[in-house]
């Protein structure tokens, strides 16, 4: 004859069998988690063709802000991600910014720009705008030498 205590006991038991059941149960039918993977392809097989216009030579009065554009044309057949990076050969009076990157869908147009802020000494001044296209892990560039010019600012 089975007492109380006992009945508890199998109780528990029963109990914690059907846990057990349930949880690996549980763990056959969830999802399936992956880790995340880059994506990588072979970069023959698309074009990342672009062409970048702008001005070799371009004006910033001294003391202001000035912004300048490059013109893109994606010559290519996927959507091309534009990053811009403007770098001073030697030093110059100046602080350059370059625009964050954009999307340019195939045989599109769009452009990119930097800024030169507050030039503080006139005279002409060499800097190299680096303009890349990428998609995935495959990526383009030019680069484009530009001459900054700072001519006395006669407004202030």
């Amino acid at each position: 004859m089975i007492n109380m205590k006992e009945f508890r006991v199998y109780l528990l038991l029963a109990l914690l069998v059907v846990l057990l059941v349930g949880f690996i149960v549980a763990g056959k039918t969830s999802p399936a988690y992956k880790s995340v993977t880059a994506e990588s392809i072979n970069c023959n097989s698309v074009n990342l063709g672009f062409s970048a216009f702008t001005s070799d030579n371009v004006t910033a009065t001294e003391g202001t802000n000035t912004f300048f554009p490059i013109k893109v044309n994606n010559t290519g057949n996927v959507t091309e991600t534009i990053s811009l990076s403007v770098t001073p050969v030697g030093s110059v009076p100046f602080s350059i910014e370059s625009a964050k990157p954009t999307d340019i869908n195939a045989s599109q147009k769009g452009f990119t720009s930097f800024g030169v802020y507050s030039p503080a000494k006139t005279g002409t001044y060499r800097v190299v705008a680096n303009v890349s296209a990428g998609y995935l892990n495959c990526i383009n560039y030019k680069t484009i030498p530009i001459n900054v010019t700072i001519p006395k600012n006669t407004t202030s």
